[in-house]
């Protein structure tokens, strides 16, 4: 550019700015139009193939989340409505009642989400247009039946309008818990929705807001149907991701290797290789057993091989990362990777994509670990099961299970699709079991989540306050044909293999309980095969 090129370019740059942007008087003159006539607006709450990909790139996106708490999530649902409604009704203290109860019912699934896993399996989309269309079912329902339809409602909302969104089974069994007794007779009789909170006799719009607002109990995991110990777990998993998230950006893993968190992750790795159990003889031990090899024998057998695949992946990776540590690699992205993971004490993927179920940081999960492969160890001794199995030792627990089933279906001659699992909670502990169960097997290595066990009363009983995940003490767990189980008075406990609870579901044991079955399903209850507390 010439002399002064500079400085011409930008006077045309700030002349073009002032036509493009008018000065705040030509803004409140009048007489100068505002915008243009072509301009236009779109607001979308849904998606549409219609719009362009460009323009959805270029739009502004606003999202509408809900509110926290019991009180605003209630507050919300039911300023959707107004007096109109239920005006036109012809049974109006059935519609409000009803329409109130299921306010109540929309705020608690919703507000139910922040309390993870115990809260629900999996995460659902449920917003006020589910709750809206079942308020208009409801009104159709009132109108066309002389008597109210409990069992059709329930069903409907709880299968369809918000079972709609539910994919996981046991999830569709919490909703049909809420509403077994939130659709119900007693709603109207003026029962309690949760504890301190029942529900209001009929009133206008503004008195149920003035109901919301002066007798919502303060916020607590009561008023969801949980423990308060679920507020612990609520805060507690809060400060982990919190302090997680500062540690690995105040770490610098990705430097390189070197100083501080080299000598850490040369440290970790040295004690590891030491420690890394030997290989089963596979070949040895398949001779040993007979050829007639019982169930228990065929899933211990498969436990070693897997025992085995997961330590040869340990030992290369750990291997490659020595020599390149030493200078006698270059360090590629998969061996930077496991540098980064050791120096944060976090489990690699490469081992965790072959290895057991667990949320376990690193060093205490290489202790699980080596606790695992004891009991494999006891096992290829005699090749025969330990007359106390910790079936939460097992990569794949479901197995042992089935072989529980098998074993005693091939001993009575049952059909094994009509085999289900019974449980027998002992007194005892490991130590006081003297010898191995004479049918099915005594295990032992599950927690529970969401209540306890009462060795006194053998049931099911409402948690300690800070007991976060009581131990089980020996279950004994047994087979019989289906008719054969009276299901009164048990609750079918799911058991999980971590605290994250969804995909690692395991099955369904069935234990005591003096209280309703639904009060467990509605509080999260479960059975856990491996915490970190």
């Amino acid at each position: 550019e010439g002399e002064g090129g500079e400085q011409a370019k930008e006077e045309v740059q700030e002349e073009e700015e002032e036509e493009d942007h008018p000065s705040d008087d030509e803004f409140d003159d009048p007489s100068v139009p505002k915008g243009s006539q072509d301009f236009r607006i779109f607001l979308a709450a849904d998606p549409s193939p219609n719009i362009p990909i460009g323009v959805l790139q270029r739009c502004i996106k606003i999202t509408s989340e809900p509110p926290a708490g019991m009180k605003a999530n209630l507050m919300r649902a039911f300023k959707i409505f107004n007096d109109e409604p239920w005006e036109n009704s012809s049974k109006q203290q059935e519609f409000k009642g009803i329409l109130f109860s299921l306010c109540f019912f929309h705020a608690s699934i919703v507000e139910r989400r922040k309390f993870g896993a115990q809260g629900w399996n999996r995460a659902y989309p449920f917003n006020p247009g589910d709750l809206c269309t079942c308020v208009d079912v409801l009104a159709n329902n009132l109108e066309d039946r002389p008597k109210i339809p409990w069992e059709d409602l329930q069903y409907v909302f709880g299968e369809i309008m918000y079972g709609g969104h539910v994919t996981d089974d046991l999830d569709r069994v919490l909703v049909a818990a809420y509403l077994e007794y939130l659709v119900a007779p007693e709603t109207l009789e003026g029962s309690e929705l949760c504890a301190g909170f029942p529900c209001p006799p009929p009133l206008t719009f503004k008195e149920y807001v003035q109901y919301i607002d002066e007798a919502c109990p303060p916020e607590s995991p009561v008023l969801y149907g949980l423990h308060p110990n679920a507020e612990i777990n609520f805060r507690t998993v809060q400060g982990d991701t919190l302090f997680t998230v500062i540690n690995a950006l105040a770490s610098g893993a990705s430097g390189g290797g070197g100083g501080a968190a080299s000598e850490k992750v040369r440290q970790t790795l040295d004690e590891i290789t030491g420690s890394l159990p030997e290989s089963y003889n596979l070949l040895e031990i398949a001779e040993r057993l007979e050829e007639d090899r019982t169930p228990a024998q065929h899933v211990f057998y498969q436990e070693c091989e897997r025992m085995n695949g997961l330590v040869h992946v340990m030992r290369i990776t750990l291997g490659d990362l020595d020599l390149g540590l030493k200078g006698a690699l270059s360090m590629s992205d998969k061996m930077q990777q496991l540098f980064d993971d050791i120096n944060l004490n976090v489990v690699p993927e490469v081992w965790s994509n072959v290895a057991f179920s667990s949320m376990r940081p690193l060093s205490s999960w290489f202790q699980n670990l080596l606790e695992r492969n004891s009991q494999l160890n006891d096992f290829t001794m005699e090749l025969q099961p330990p007359k106390v199995v910790y079936v939460s030792y097992f990569f794949n627990p479901n197995s042992f299970l089935t072989a529980i089933q098998q074993a005693l279906a091939m001993q009575y001659s049952y059909d094994l699709d009509q085999m289900t699992l019974v449980t027998e909670v002992t007194k005892k502990w490991p130590d006081q079991i003297d010898s191995a169960a004479r049918e099915g097997s005594h295990c032992f290595g599950m927690f529970m989540e969401g209540a306890r066990w009462d060795m006194q009363g053998t049931t099911v009983d409402e948690s300690k306050m800070k007991e976060l995940y009581p131990k089980m003490p020996v279950v004994t767990i047994k087979s019989l044909p289906v008719q054969k189980v009276d299901y009164k008075d048990l609750y079918p406990c799911p058991v999980y293999r971590t605290q994250a609870r969804g995909a690692g579901y395991v099955c369904n044991l069935h234990l005591k309980t003096k209280t309703l079955a639904r009060t467990w399903v509605v509080g999260g209850v479960a059975l856990l095969m491996d915490v970190v507390e």
